[in-house]
């Protein structure tokens, strides 16, 4: 009976243990790129979207 009450302390206080340890520090977040200057918001989705209806018009089927 002292042997099963020895090991559900030592249970006990090992998950104390573990539960109390110190965390880890995340790591600072990295810097956003420079935006580039000169280019207006969009213009990137608007360059995808020319070159999918491009893509799309050659592809389809010769009517």
């Amino acid at each position: 009976m002292a042997l099963i009450y020895l090991l559900s302390l030592l249970v006990a206080v090992t998950t104390l243990a573990v539960a109390l340890r110190p965390r880890r520090v995340p790591a600072p977040p990295r810097p956003n790129p420079p935006a580039l200057s000169g280019i207006e918001p969009g213009t990137e989705i608007r360059v995808i979207l020319t070159a999918a209806a491009q893509l799309a018009d050659r592809l389809a089927p010769a009517a």
